[in-house]
């Protein structure tokens, strides 16, 4: 099983704990991905086929690199995560981060930077199913005397969170958790993140990872290296932190039940791999604007309708809202 995996096929620099299959094109071969509709039942059959990717144009990425470069307040975040682990963790020799695919790629890269002599690796995590066990089982081996710490980009309701604590793993450190759900976190608001933007042909080479058997890793279908775009990646790799800070103020676990897809990021991610009916803002249409352009963007392109000046989100500590089909 070690022979199937290797580095990641792009600069990041981690471990991918995943089996690549046949290249396929991400666009022009629907009958290789689910619905884009397709809701989660709480069958595992769910996971074993991939969601769609979106084909977005070349100003939008020209857009979102700029974003990347600009990403002060989301850098600042980084420098206090990378703070509160060592807090807890003072020698990074000793760690090992499992960055869940694919959001925690991008802020594991950030992690193994500020806290030199860490290691990472890609591994699959979905609710229901569980984690990738044989692509985790291989990392521990590499690394058997590191502590292992769970890397996200963000929490929503806190799925991702509580899926680790029941199969008994942990811990979880994201950098945006307005919920208060990580053990480790860089910020407690709905901070909108450009790594959301992020898709598998553009940012990674290939598809979201799917479930085969459980004596299996997960598998992925690589994707032609000519959509990768290259400069997103290395803006964002440039854009990271030189040092920790100081851990952030936690208000702690908070929690209302609601339909609604809350957070900005998740919300971001629904209108790549899923299908809104709706997108409510708290803000007006003005700051949205200014706070939440590429949603709104990502919003035109698959044609989803907004709504602004809904304060009323304001009870589910979030400033952005999806409603769901």
């Amino acid at each position: 099983m070690t022979n199937d995996f290797s580095p990641l096929p792009h600069p990041w620099d981690q471990l991918l704990c995943a089996r690549l299959r046949e290249e396929v094109h991400p666009f022009n071969e629907p009958e290789r991905f689910r619905a884009l509709n397709q809701a989660y039942d709480g069958r595992n059959t769910f996971w074993s086929v991939p969601s769609p990717e979106p084909d977005l144009s070349d100003s939008f990425w020209e857009n979102l690199t700029h974003h990347v470069k600009t990403a002060d307040p989301v850098a600042d975040a980084a420098g206090r995560l990378a703070a509160a682990i060592l807090e807890k963790y003072p020698d990074p020799n000793r760690l090992a981060f499992a960055a869940i695919l694919r959001a925690g790629v991008p802020v594991a890269d950030w992690l193994q930077k500020l806290l030199p002599g860490s290691v990472g690796a890609a591994i699959s995590l979905f609710v229901g199913i569980g984690v990738d066990r044989v692509g985790l089982a291989e990392f521990q081996n590499r690394h058997p005397d590191r502590t292992l710490i769970f890397v996200d980009g963000w929490t929503g309701k806190g799925g991702v969170a509580d899926e680790l604590k029941r199969l008994g793993l942990g811990p979880l450190a994201v950098l945006i958790d307005p919920w208060g759900c990580a053990d480790f976190t860089g910020i407690e608001t709905d901070l909108f993140c450009p790594s959301a933007c992020f898709t598998g042909p553009a940012t990674l080479g290939f598809s979201r990872t799917f479930f085969t058997t459980e004596s299996e890793p997960f598998s992925a279908y690589r994707f032609p290296a000519s959509f990768l775009r290259p400069e997103v990646i290395a803006a964002w790799r440039d854009r990271a932190p030189a040092t920790p800070t100081a851990p952030p103020e936690r208000a702690g676990r908070f929690s209302v039940a609601t339909d609604l897809r809350v957070h900005s990021n998740e919300v971001c991610r629904a209108l790549i791999n899923a299908a809104p009916r709706e997108l409510l803002f708290a803000e007006s249409p003005a700051d949205a604007r200014e706070h939440f352009e590429l949603l709104l963007e990502l919003a035109d392109a698959r044609r989803v309708p907004v709504a602004f000046d809904r304060r009323d989100l304001a009870d589910l500590r979030t400033r952005v809202a999806a409603v769901m089909k």
